[in-house]
């Protein structure tokens, strides 16, 4: 079981930006065995360290968004069971649950690098195909996710990720690790999110600090500096994005003339009018199935309020920004009260790197309401809990 559960975690990371969807699916059916495994009793369920904890703040985020669903239920649908519907992809949260029973019989040590390995591998293989949709086709690079956004954050995370692989014994790991880590970041630019560009810079130059500020010497810190600054100068070129940057420079500079892209005065309207909507529900929100009204009541057609903040205060009240706050930051505490073990300071390095990876990407797009940005937060959550856990379960019959 235990070589069943590296492969699952391979898969997951491997086919994230190839995949899409494909890892919602994988979360789904690994949870169904799970229950199944528990069920005939090869696995127990376990609530201790980080799987506890982690259950706790998942169960609380569902749980507030069903209280408002139900607060504010009937005020905009006419038909309930199409209003039920909207309640469902909640259902993908609780999956991770019974999801860290199963791998909880696997040892900590061979699932984080399976982690960082699978993410390294994945961001490889989808370059080709990020390239091909951008300077073949002629559009934002999206992988396998139909959508530019998804990809970009799934590609910042799976880079990211790489780089806790730069401290492994094996050259040839770290080899896959560096590539890894610039092939992830080159798909964030072919994406064009300029809200995720700035991830990987900010989380390759913490874990320098972290891991290499007594080993590096100066000339190797400003070569690092040199590559990672070019790296950022030819995605930004690379894929056109620095024409928008530039936009909002001479904009700050005083230029009146200077029309910024539609996306900026857009979300920016949107950012106005959804405080103006908090503000008239601040305790009880509006509910996570009419958030596509609010959003309708602005003039836009949106899903969301390109805001993960914001979004969650819209649905949930400020109740619903503590839950989504208490959600998002929990893997980087079970990270910081784990074990010190071998593993610490990198599994601490993965979490902080969820976080930012999802804190500064929520800043214009979403945190947590679509399939992909929520499965892939899950998995990753999901093994940094697992891996803080002592004492795996050693069942005889699950061997």
């Amino acid at each position: 079981m235990t070589a069943n559960n590296l492969a699952a975690i391979y898969a997951v990371f491997v086919l994230a930006a190839l995949g899409g969807s494909v890892i919602t699916g994988l979360l789904i059916v690994s949870a169904f065995w799970a229950l199944v495994y528990v069920l005939i009793g090869r696995i127990r369920p376990k609530f201790s360290a980080g799987i506890a904890i982690f259950s706790i703040v998942l169960l609380a985020y569902v749980a507030v968004n069903i209280l408002f669903f139900i607060v504010n239920f009937g005020e905009v649908f006419t038909e309930p069971l199409v209003e039920l519907r909207k309640i469902a992809p909640q259902i993908l949260f609780l999956a991770a649950i019974p999801i860290m029973w199963r791998l909880a019989i696997s040892p900590g040590e061979g699932l984080l690098p399976a982690l960082w390995r699978g993410a390294a591998i994945g961001a490889i293989a989808v370059l080709p195909l990020a390239l091909f949709q951008l300077y073949g086709l002629g559009e934002r690079a999206e992988g396998g996710s139909g959508n530019a956004i998804p990809f970009a954050l799934t590609s910042a995370l799976l880079s990211v990720t790489s780089l806790a692989g730069l401290l492994d014994d094996n050259r040839r790991f770290r080899i896959l690790a560096g590539a890894g880590f610039v092939s992830g970041y080159i798909c964030v630019f072919l994406a064009q999110t300029k809200g995720l560009m700035p991830v990987p810079l900010v989380c390759a130059l913490v874990f320098a600090i972290a891991f290499f500020r007594q080993r590096i010497r100066i000339g190797q810190a400003v070569g690092l500096l040199v590559l990672l600054a070019t790296l950022v100068i030819a995605g930004l070129y690379g894929s056109g994005s620095h024409k928008r940057f530039h936009d909002v420079a001479q904009r700050a500079m005083g230029d009146e003339h200077v029309e910024l892209d539609a996306s900026y005065s857009v979300r920016w309207d949107i950012w106005v009018k959804a405080v103006s909507a908090i503000a008239d529900a601040p305790l009880e929100g509006h509910g996570v199935q009419n958030r596509r009204a609010v959003i309708q009541s602005f003039g836009y057609a949106y899903s969301h309020m390109h805001n993960g903040y914001l979004t969650a205060m819209v649905d949930n009240g400020v109740l619903g920004l503590v839950t989504l706050l208490g959600l998002l930051l929990s893997p980087l505490y079970i990270a910081w009260r784990a074990p010190r073990n071998t593993l610490y300071g990198r599994r601490l390095f993965l979490a902080f790197s969820l976080v930012a990876t999802y804190a500064i990407g929520g800043l214009t797009n979403f945190i947590f309401g679509h399939d992909i940005y929520d499965a892939l937060f899950l998995w990753t959550g999901i093994v940094i809990a697992v891996s803080a856990t002592p004492d795996p379960i050693t069942d005889e019959l699950s061997a």
